[in-house]
């Protein structure tokens, strides 16, 4: 196994694992970091949750007895799930492209956050009025965003 160490590698680890995972622990996060090779500590997953602003929501986890569970989240994340449920329309994805449909005059902001949440196979959003284009890099990235921008809106 390959020990990674850069700071930067590892909060991009953590970044990934949270935003794909239901992760509810330090001691979770701990265990996924290794298994990617990063040897860390209590101390600097806790400093590197603290440095990133993570936050602990409450999600819906289909298909299971709890149904609810609280789990990391990234702030930029927890924004665009605020401005999706308040001003969401639709969702329609053609290959690499999503179409998202907002209420009139939202469609920028929910673009913006969209953008901030920098999802490494969105390439760019162009937002008008109340249509925003998402254009991925190939058409699983393009389900991927569809898949997460609806789970996000509930």
């Amino acid at each position: 196994m390959i020990l990674m160490s850069s700071r930067k590698d590892r909060l991009g680890a953590i970044r990934h694992i949270v935003e794909t995972m239901h992760i509810s622990t330090q001691e979770e996060l701990i265990a996924e970091l290794e298994k990617r090779g990063f040897e860390v500590t209590q101390a600097t997953v806790s400093r590197d949750i603290s440095d990133l602003g993570l936050l602990k929501v409450k999600v819906t986890i289909p298909g299971t007895a709890q149904g609810t569970k609280q789990v990391y989240s990234l702030p930029e994340v927890e924004r665009l799930r605020s401005l999706l449920a308040e001003f969401l329309v639709s969702i329609d994805r053609a290959e690499n492209l999503v179409v998202v449909k907002t209420n009139p005059g939202t469609a920028q902001a929910v673009a913006l956050a969209i953008d901030t949440v920098r999802w490494p196979d969105v390439l760019g959003t162009v937002g008008g009025d109340d249509t925003i284009l998402i254009i991925t890099r190939n058409a699983s990235a393009g389900e991927f965003v569809t898949k997460r921008l609806s789970a996000l809106r509930v």
